[in-house]
């Protein structure tokens, strides 16, 4: 049975809301990586910030230049260094390094811009607004701005 598909707009407020859920969840992960940092705890940060910037590869939410794509490679090999090898010990420095530089990554990846639209269904034509949603005009763009202010007023 074929699942029933959503309209555009709504279908853009949920990748919307996944995306700024997300990205709120990486940024207090990298919130955790910068307290181990600052109680000296190099390879448990490493670990941490790894688990993000294993989240935006999968994801492929990085639009990364050859030199960035270096350093993600470089990160990795620190990471598995961090939680594999007792050879070898990452410094504090490496850590904040790559903490920082995961962070950017991720600010990069997610700044506001232009977002790609899904294709409409070929058979189906747009539908009429009707109801109390006929007088909201709102996008995508006007959600992500309610939705980090939200979150800024719950801190």
């Amino acid at each position: 049975m074929a699942a029933t598909l959503l309209p555009q707009d709504v279908t853009e407020h949920l990748t919307a809301a996944i995306e700024l859920s997300n990205k709120h969840v990486h940024l207090r992960f990298l919130e955790e990586a910068e307290s181990l940092l600052s109680l000296e705890m190099p390879a448990a940060a490493i670990v941490i910030a790894g688990v993000v910037l294993e989240s935006l590869v999968a994801g492929q939410q990085h639009g990364a230049d050859p030199y960035e794509l270096q350093r993600i490679e470089t990160w990795s090999q620190l990471r598995k260094a961090a939680f594999h090898s007792r050879e070898r010990m990452v410094t504090l420095e490496e850590a904040r390094e790559m903490v920082a530089g995961v962070r950017r990554l991720l600010l990069q990846a997610t700044a506001p811009g232009p977002r790609l639209s899904f294709a409409a269904h070929p058979n189906r034509a747009p539908g009429r607004v009707r109801g109390k949603y006929k007088f909201v005009p709102t996008s995508s763009e006007e959600f992500i701005a309610r939705k980090v202010d939200e979150l800024r007023l719950e801190r």
